[in-house]
Formats: structure tokens, sequence, C-alpha cells
């Protein structure tokens, strides 16, 4: 077995906190193999080191945190999840998946519980949610009126659509004028997952 080098586990944490100060997020561990010039497993090997020493916090996935990172986090940073695909379109199952961290700041996020989810589908265009955009979502239970929200139906099937109140039901208006809004007569079958605040999209 090769004896692991203590150079390699200074290289990882500054990679983590470089690639944190650029991206606002930790790196995944094909990154940082590339950048230190040793497999993925060697890296896992040396994260759970980290780990089990206490220098670092690590789930086994992409979440890394050090010590910069986390002060960080603590003083000007919301730890927001991306929790994975939202349809915007015919409601469908939103599939679990693993968790992958951003670090955003809270002078744009404000106080509060947060998740990203990645919109798929074209019914929400005309408010500018495209396709693969992420949108921050709010997490809260009740909404007003023309907000859009990340609504779940039934218990297992999920959307992202603007809502409206009525007297006998509520309506997930779909922005687009191509598709039809979807009509929830029985409102015990509807759960407000959160409020849509913020899209994250890259400029064409």
């Amino acid at each position: 077995m090769k004896k692991k080098s203590e150079s390699k586990y200074l290289n990882i944490i500054e990679f983590v906190n470089n690639y944190y100060c650029i991206y606002g997020r930790s790196p995944s561990t094909r990154e940082i193999a590339e950048n230190i010039n040793v497999s993925r497993a060697t890296v896992q090997r040396y994260l759970k080191d980290l780990k089990e020493n206490g220098t670092i916090e690590y789930n086994g996935h992409r979440n890394i945190i050090t010590d910069y990172i986390r002060a960080a986090l603590t003083s000007n940073f919301n730890q927001i999840p991306l929790a994975g695909n939202i349809p915007c379109g015919e409601l469908n199952e939103l599939a679990d998946q693993e968790l992958e961290y951003f670090f955003i700041p809270k002078s744009l996020t404000g106080n509060g519980e947060f998740f990203l989810l990645k919109a798929s589908g074209d019914s929400m265009i005309d408010a500018e949610i495209d396709n693969g955009d992420l949108v921050l979502i709010k997490k809260q239970s009740t909404a007003e009126s023309n907000q859009i929200v990340a609504v779940l139906y039934e218990t297992s099937q999920t959307t992202l659509k603007r809502i409206f109140f009525k007297k006998n039901n509520i309506v997930l208006h779909a922005e687009n004028k191509d598709l039809n809004d979807i009509i929830i007569e029985n409102k015990e079958d509807l759960c407000i997952q959160g409020v849509a605040i913020k899209v994250i999209k890259n400029l064409k």
C-alpha cells in the first residue's frame, strides 16, 4: 500500500478553497483529481482521511466543507442544495438524486431556507425560465396568487407553475401561450414546496 503524501492533503484543501472562491461551491472529486494529477479513487481516500481526522466535512459526494468554507458560510453565504430537475410542463414524478450544494451570498437570497431546482421543459418560457435554468426556491408551504411556485401534486408529482387561487379550484398557469393550465379541484391534493425567487441562467 502506498504511503499517503502529506503534500497531497494540503493540495486538496488548497484547491477546494480556491475553487470555492471562484465558483461559490466545492469541486467534484473528478475536478480535484484532474487538478492534482491523481485518480478519483485516490482523492476519495484522502477526503475520507481528512473527514475522519476532523479537517473537513464531507458527505461522500460533492459537498466538501473546509474551515475556510465554513467560516464563509456562517458569515456571508447560504449553503443551498440542488434538489434535482423539476418539470415545466406536464406533471411528472421528481426522481431522487444525490444532492449537490451551491454557496450563494446571503445578500442575494435574504433570510430563510432555500433549495435549487433545474427547470426542465418550456412551459415557463414567457416568465424567462428556460430549459436547464436553475431556479432558486424559498421553502414555504404557502403562497399568494400570481407567484411562481414549486408544487407537489398527489404526493409524487411535481411541477413549476404560476399559481392562482380561485373560489372552487387552484390553477397552475403555464407561462407559454401554446400550453394549457392545470386545474386542481381538490385543494388537499396540492402541497406547496416553495416560492421561486430567482433564476440563474447562462446568457445567450
